[in-house]
């Protein structure tokens, strides 16, 4: 099979990465932050004080210069203390930032450097600390909420890596368990002489490994509650075959699925259809020389997907040739086989509907199923 439909699927678990929160921020939005944290919140109350010290000096040595705008130097220390207080800060600096003025303007003797209307000016400054200071602490709860977020997410990374941990370990188990059991059959198998429980033992060797191999499947893939169809499929087909290579003409089995990932609850049943009829299909082989042509071809249709087992044996007593027979009434027919009621089983558990058909030579066993 060619490896795009596989490189396909990881391309597009790739691309279904999440962004990491630190992108959304720039190199600037990240300055801002460490400045605020370092300046504003750790050294909050003598950030304030240089700032009321500076925006002093600035006013007594510059006054005489700019006159009635030296008042734009009091928005440096509202600024820090909005910044480093909050909203009570930022209202308080607001609320002195008229008075501390018109105190420094009398110190330097110069009363008409105050703003002609200080009822306005107050106002103003309050208004400035009042928005300064909400803004600042609305930053901040952001900034709390963010590293909240971060936390969480590195929480739920880590239970996501547990919990990947913990579901490899569970199907690894599961896989380990039934390939023992397997092996135990295979031994009890060899120390008998009976060829009826031989040929029961294995079969039954031949289902457990179909449903080893999802677990395997589900142990080995990025994926730990989906299985690729197709590749699973695949390698149930070629260990069956494996199992055949010893004979004198092997079977030729050619293969035509479809990529898709499904559930185990469709997997297990498709696993177990398909070992039932590939293995049925070597076991019995046909009359005459020549290998055996089995294919196996898995579609996909409109919400749903279609299995269709063929070979150009010598098929099953009562199906004559252009007769199509359900699988339910061919259970009902041959009550004794159990690989019947097993087919009729897997299909009602997946919802489907499956037939045999017998034409040209060849048998056919088609089943429909809907996918989800």
């Amino acid at each position: 099979m060619a490896p795009g439909p596989v490189l396909d699927r990881e391309d597009n678990a790739a691309e279904r990465s999440s962004l990491e929160p630190e992108q959304l921020f720039s190199p600037f939005d990240r300055a801002l932050g460490a400045l605020r944290e370092r300046f504003f919140e750790r050294h909050r109350s003598a950030s304030v004080a240089v700032s009321t010290i500076a925006y002093a000096i600035a006013v007594l040595a510059l006054g005489s210069r700019l006159g009635v705008s030296t008042n734009y130097f009091v928005v440096l220390p509202v600024i820090c203390a909005a910044i480093g207080y909050g909203l009570p800060g930022g209202i308080i600096a607001g609320a002195l930032g008229l008075p501390v003025n018109l105190a420094l303007y009398a110190a330097l003797r110069h009363p008409e450097y105050s703003p002609a209307s200080q009822p306005i000016a107050e106002v103003s400054g309050i208004i400035i600390g009042t928005v300064l200071g909400y803004l600042s602490d609305y930053h901040g709860k952001l900034n709390a909420e963010r590293a909240l977020r971060k936390q969480i997410e590195n929480d739920l990374r880590h239970a996501l890596s547990d919990r990947e941990t913990l579901f490899r370990e569970v199907h690894h188990r599961v896989k380990n368990n039934l390939n023992l059991i397997k092996s135990i059959i295979g031994l009890q198998a060899r120390r008998s002489d009976d060829p009826a429980f031989k040929d029961a033992a294995a079969a039954l060797m031949g289902r457990i490994l179909s449903i080893s191999f999802v677990h395997e499947r589900l142990y080995r893939t990025a994926e730990l509650s989906a299985v690729a169809i197709d590749e699973y499929i695949e390698n149930l087909v070629g260990a069956i075959k494996m199992t055949a290579s010893g004979s004198e003409t092997p079977p030729t089995v050619s293969l035509a699925l479809a990529p898709r990932l499904v559930s185990m609850d469709i997997a297990v049943p498709i696993g177990l259809i398909t070992n039932e009829l590939v293995t049925n299909a070597i076991k019995h082989g046909r009359p005459g020389d020549g290998p055996l042509h089995v294919s196996v071809e898995l579609a996909a249709g409109d919400g749903g997907m279609i299995l269709t087992v063929r070979d150009d044996g010598s098929g099953f007593q009562g199906l004559e040739a252009g007769q199509s027979i359900d699988i339910e009434e061919a259970a009902v027919l041959n009550t004794g086989k159990l690989g019947l009621t097993l087919l009729d089983l897997m299909a009602s558990q997946l919802g489907g509907e499956g037939a045999y058909r017998r034409d040209s030579g060849w048998t056919e066993f088609r089943l429909s199923f809907p996918y989800a």
